[in-house]
């Protein structure tokens, strides 16, 4: 999500500070007053209260609908996304059904995938978005720790999945490849 979000959140978060620190001062009755003491007074409340704002805006406030679009132009994916890849591994064309699970906050998304026979941690993740076209994706790098039993045939490997998010749908379809070589497409469903 990436600097396009710290950047925002880090302008609303001092705008906020501002506006605190001057409602602060003119409730207690100190504007105009340039005591030392004083400022730092109003400049810790404005703080503590800017640090409580920040922290419930990354973790939660995000998803409401009045920040949509002009604050939040991501879309939610966060909870279980459960569907299919299509791969060709080794010159044959196979399928294998995954669960999905995303955590996201205002300024982090973090994919989790289970197979029957591995998992996979995304180790950065952000989106891309594309106005003219219309398109919102979810772009993660990760990487794929097959079960032990199986390692003699599917090593450890890094990739890359670039997912488009159909809204009207609720689902996340895309490509991923790997630097094993292995290339497939994705279609997911959200559960919850």
């Amino acid at each position: 999500m990436g600097n396009y979000n710290f950047k925002r959140f880090i302008q609303i978060l001092g705008g906020t500070f501002i506006a605190t620190f001057i409602i602060i001062g003119l409730l207690r009755g100190h504007y105009g007053q340039l005591y030392i003491n004083v400022l730092w007074q109003d400049f810790g409340t404005s703080l503590s209260i800017v640090s409580i704002i920040g922290y419930c805006l990354n973790k939660w406030m995000w998803k409401w609908s009045i920040f949509q679009g002009w604050l939040v132009p991501f879309p939610c994916l966060e909870g279980e996304w459960e569907g299919h890849i299509f791969f060709n591994w080794n010159g044959t064309d196979q399928e294998k059904k995954i669960k999905i699970k995303i955590r996201q906050t205002f300024l982090q998304i973090q994919v989790l995938i289970e197979t029957n026979e591995s998992y996979s941690n995304s180790i950065c993740a952000s989106f891309d978005f594309d106005e003219m076209r219309g398109h919102k994706e979810l772009v993660y790098s990760y990487i794929n720790v097959p079960d032990v039993t199986i390692r003699g045939r599917s090593q450890i490997h890094y990739g890359t999945a670039r997912l488009r998010y159909k809204e009207k749908d609720k689902t996340l379809e895309g490509t991923y490849w790997t630097d094993r070589k292995s290339v497939g497409d994705m279609i997911l469903t959200k559960l919850h």
